[in-house]
């Protein structure tokens, strides 16, 4: 019992950074009243990115630090076309995620001249931390071997946490989203702590892609995403936009993706435990939204 379960943290773990990372790119713009459904495209987009610079250099920081720079420039155009121009976010978001669906595919077909999938042994990943004293300890073993992207993960949870709500820049963000004028009256410009923001989200997207192609695996195939930027969103609204909340619905996910792979090593209909984790997602929003309308009629009365 204690392997099974070992296990399946094991897996919880090493899946959990991807939809984490994504998850508080969905956070800080929610946070400033923009909902960024662009999270998949820009997953997608590290990804590749990632994949594509580790190959050519060899190094795997370098491409991490590519995947955050492209995914950033790509938060930032978003927030223009959204702020500037008027663009509508979700039309911007579909844009985004169809535009990242079809160019990772034409780039995988020219840069590498395959179909599919790429993978080559020149494509260096993240660097496993190894924790031998771990290693023969039940449960806590599944610490033993993780990727340094799970630990950078964890980290960022805390640095959102102290970011949003100990410093002056985190009160703004804060306050941006639901009165922009006291803001602006502050002396702050909202459109560039709005762009700011947008960027650093479309840079946490990047890392969570990376991980994906580095961290994960190391390849890439097409839309190896496969959903992950719609469950991180969700893990934001499970969470209320809270960085606690967030860690915990990102966690509540992983973990169920970690059961539907160990289920289907027991002769369970792989078609029906693969939409496990995608039921999860769709009955807790369901929950949080039954949640929310409750807590406000209570309010009002």
């Amino acid at each position: 019992m204690l392997d099974i379960i070992t296990t399946i943290l094991e897996t919880t773990l090493r899946l959990l950074p991807s939809i984490l990372l994504a998850g508080f790119g969905g956070l800080i713009t929610q946070r400033i009243k923009l909902v960024n459904l662009g999270l998949e495209g820009f997953m997608l987009i590290g990804a590749f990115v990632a994949v594509a610079v580790s190959y050519y250099t060899s190094s795997a920081a370098i491409a991490l630090l590519a995947a955050c720079a492209v995914c950033g420039i790509m938060g930032l155009l978003f927030a223009v076309f959204n702020l500037k121009y008027k663009a509508n976010n979700i039309i911007v978001s579909v844009a985004i995620n169809m535009f990242a669906l079809g160019i990772t595919k034409y780039f995988l077909n020219l840069l590498f001249g395959v179909r599919g999938a790429f993978s080559s042994p020149k494509i260096v990943g993240f660097p496993v931390i190894h924790l031998p004293f771990l290693e023969n300890i039940p449960i806590l073993s599944a610490f033993a071997n993780q990727s340094i992207i799970l630990y950078v993960s964890l980290l960022v949870v805390a640095v959102v946490q102290i970011i949003l709500f100990k410093t002056k820049i985190g009160l703004r963000i804060r306050a941006t989203g639901p009165n922009p004028m006291a803001v602006e009256t502050a002396g702050v410009s909202v459109f560039k702590l709005k762009c700011l923001v947008v960027s650093v989200s479309g840079i946490l997207c990047g890392v969570g892609g990376a991980y994906l192609s580095l961290g994960q695996l190391t390849m890439f195939t097409d839309n190896m995403t496969n959903g992950r930027g719609f469950v991180a969103m969700a893990a934001s609204n499970f969470g209320n936009a809270m960085p606690i909340g967030t860690f915990f619905g990102a966690a509540l996910f992983g973990f169920t993706d970690a059961v539907t792979m160990k289920a289907q090593l027991y002769g369970f209909p792989p078609q029906l435990i693969q939409i496990l984790p995608y039921l999860v997602t769709v009955l807790t929003l369901i929950a949080v939204a039954v949640y929310k309308k409750r807590k406000k009629k209570g309010m009002s009365n």
